[in-house]
């Protein structure tokens, strides 16, 4: 059995952390992009530690290289997915569902975009 190992356990400890917190967002958040934005940041910095670690563990110039371009291939496509998600879901019209106080008046400002957007017939 191997001993405790600080410069591997604690990356890889840091990273089951974020993806439990991801799987427990996925349950308790309200709708489709809340939920997308928890798995897709959270799924990515999880990953990330777990793949530290092991690459820590195994400290191979070929098992590295292969989990840094994980990786990088990981961090690249994640946003986009996500991002790509979440514009057709609100292109197919599924509006997010809002809880509590616009901190920011975000959906004013975009209420009153509509509102000329239609006054102008969409210039």
């Amino acid at each position: 059995m191997n001993d405790f190992n600080a410069a591997r356990d604690i990356p890889i400890l840091l990273g089951a952390f974020f993806v439990l917190t991801a799987a427990i967002g996925l349950i308790r958040f309200p709708d489709l992009y809340s939920r997308l934005h928890a798995s897709s940041k959270l799924i990515t910095l999880g990953s990330a530690g777990i793949f530290i670690g092991v690459g820590l563990e195994f400290a191979q110039t070929e098992a590295l290289t292969r989990l840094a371009a994980v990786l990088l291939f990981q961090f690249l496509t994640t946003p986009l997915s996500a991002y790509l998600i979440a514009q057709a879901a609100y292109l197919r019209g599924l509006e997010p569902l809002l809880e509590g106080p616009d901190e920011w008046n975000a959906l004013g400002k975009a209420a009153l975009l509509d509102e000329r957007l239609e006054e102008t017939g969409g210039r």
